[in-house]
Formats: C-alpha cells, structure tokens, sequence
C-alpha cells in the first residue's frame, strides 16, 4: 500500500476538500472525553479519536428504520445515497463493516439500500493510540491500527499524518489533492511502527487473562452444557443493549404500516434477545427461556459466523461490556464457559 505524509497545515484543507466532496462526519470529543462520530459542521473541528467512538459505524449503513417499500405500487423502491465520508474510524469498526458486507452484499441477492450507502462512502481510519481497558480486539485477531476495509487511514505523528492509502477510491482522493500529500520517509514509518507495536502490546497485555489456548469456536464448542451460563445470565435484562450496540448484528424485522390509500413496509432492527424473537408460526419458540437466547449471541459470534464467513462476529471494541445495565462482561463470560 502506498503511504504519504500530510503536515497539520495541510490536512485543514484537505478536511475543506473533503467537506465540498458531500457529508462530512468526524471524531470530536464531547464534555465528559467520549469520542463521537458527529457531522463536521457540528463538531466544528476534527479531533483524532485514538480509540473507538461510542457509537459503531453500522447506523450509516444499515439503518435503524427505514422504509423499504410501498404497496400496492407498480414502482419498485429505489434509494439514492449522497456522497459521504466517515473520517475517524478505528480498526474494530472496519471489521464490523467487512461483516456486514458479507451478509448484505455477498450470496444470492444483495441489499440495495446497503449496496448504495457502501458505494457512496469514504472510509478514513484512524490507528487507536489510547485503547480502553474494554478493548479486547486483539483477542479477536485485529489489531489496533487498520490492515484493510479503509480507503484512506490515517497515523498520527508529531506535525502531521502518515497517509496510507487502502483502495482504490482512496487513491483517486490523493490523486485529486496531490499538491497536499509527499511521499512517507522512512523515519515516518519506523516512528509509526513503534507507536503501533506499543498500543498493540498494550491491548495484548490488558487481554491476555481471556485468550484461550485454540480458536474461540474450538473453546466454545465444548461449553454448552455449562452451568455457567445460568449463572451469567442472572443479572440480564433482556434490554438489547449489547445487540443494538454491537458493529456485527444485522437481525431486522419488516412489518407494514397503512397509510392513506396504501401500505408502507419497514425495516427496523430486532434483537435475538427478545422473547419472540425466533417465534414461529402457531407460536413454538426453539429459544423461550432467556439464557437460551443468552447463549445464542456468543455462539452465533464465536461459532456460527466464523463456519459461515470465516472470522469471528465480535470485534472486541468492549461497547457490549460498557453498554450492559446488567454490568456484564463478554470476557469474563468466555473466561468461565471456556475455561480459559
């Protein structure tokens, strides 16, 4: 991947640039240091995040609710995205995308209205500097800087940016602000790669109580009869805070609204938490008690994704952990059921 240098200077024109591009959204840190995802013209400046953000990038894709259809109608539904860039976005939440990519874009048919938002975005990472002490991403096989998914990723260093460039999309931007970018010296990189290996190091070193001795899907596939899981379920809810949260899940319901001389068909998001959840037909349930379905978010992450995609469906990013009401952690969970 080819890599350049962009000074502080510099990169404010190239946030001007990319602000007359379409929709800008970028990292800020709000009162209490949280980072969030906000447009630019509310945030007003760009600050490197250094870690995730609160909130995942799947809402720019996949939608919380939206209409994907009217009837009767001899029209089909069509969706135009604006242009838009995400400027900020951390290694984990690349993962996320690259799963929702398989489920909606890969296989027999292919979401239009997620197919339209992925073509219409930039993608610009950011190597995390100051990981959470609920990050486990390392545990999950990512490390703490972008490898892949980006089109632009950004490192940052003492007066500048080390500039890498993922795609071809990314390309053609660097390309279109050539006078902006110099090409990465070797003191660059090596300052880079220090920074990187000690984040990395920092991550491992918080993570490795929870890492099992194989594969997650190898731990897991012995552990599902454990008496643990009743016990970690006890302080549930059944809110879907952790589900809602999560860059990966992709569950939806469709239901129909009447309008005035029609109907509308929307897509909203749906939890495998909830009771009804997996109801069939004449009302049988394959999951009605709640540690049954407990149980199911960690093998439908640590198993059944990674026999269908080939990694696993959590990215270790920790909102889960951070978001639950019922203080439970994902890695202590594993710890117990797996006996790491």
């Amino acid at each position: 991947m080819e890599a350049f240098f962009i000074t502080d200077s510099d990169f404010v024109s190239f946030l001007s640039w990319l602000e007359k591009r379409g929709d800008l959204f970028v990292t800020t840190r709000d009162e209490e240091d949280c980072v969030k995802i906000k447009p630019y013209a509310e945030a007003g400046e760009f600050q490197y995040p250094g870690v995730r953000a609160v909130q995942p990038l799947k809402p720019f894709f996949f939608t919380m609710l939206e209409e994907v259809a009217q009837y009767p109608s001899a029209e089909e539904k069509t969706y135009e995205a604006k242009p838009f860039t995400i400027l900020g976005a951390a290694a984990c939440d690349l993962r996320g995308i690259e799963a929702l990519d398989k489920v909606f874009l890969e296989g027999d048919f292919k979401d239009p209205f997620y197919e339209e938002k992925r073509a219409k975005s930039l993608l610009i990472s950011c190597d995390c500097t100051e990981p959470y002490e609920t990050c486990f991403c390392t545990l999950m096989g990512i490390r703490p800087y972008p490898e892949k998914t980006f089109d632009i990723n950004l490192s940052m260093l003492e007066g500048g940016y080390v500039v890498e460039v993922g795609s071809d999309k990314g390309k053609q931007v660097i390309d279109g602000n050539k006078s902006l970018f110099k090409p990465a010296t070797d003191n660059h990189l090596s300052q880079r790669q220090s920074l990187r290996k000690e984040v990395e190091a920092k991550v491992e070193g918080q993570s490795k109580q929870y890492k099992p001795s194989g594969s997650w899907q190898d731990a897991i596939a012995e552990a599902f009869e454990d008496p643990g899981w009743e016990r970690n379920v006890e302080t549930c809810v059944e809110c879907g805070a952790c589900l809602f949260i999560c860059p990966t899940c992709q569950c939806f319901l469709l239901y129909d609204e009447k309008l005035k001389d029609r109907y509308e068909r929307l897509r909203m998001w749906d939890a495998c938490v909830y009771r009804n959840f997996a109801r069939v037909g004449g009302g049988a349930n394959p999951r009605p008690r709640l540690v049954e379905r407990f149980k199911h978010r960690y093998y439908h992450k640590l198993d059944y994704f990674p026999k269908t995609y080939g990694f696993e469906g959590c990215v270790g990013c920790g909102r889960c952990i951070v978001a639950c009401p019922g203080k439970i952690d994902m890695r202590e969970v594993l710890k117990e059921i797996c006996k790491v």
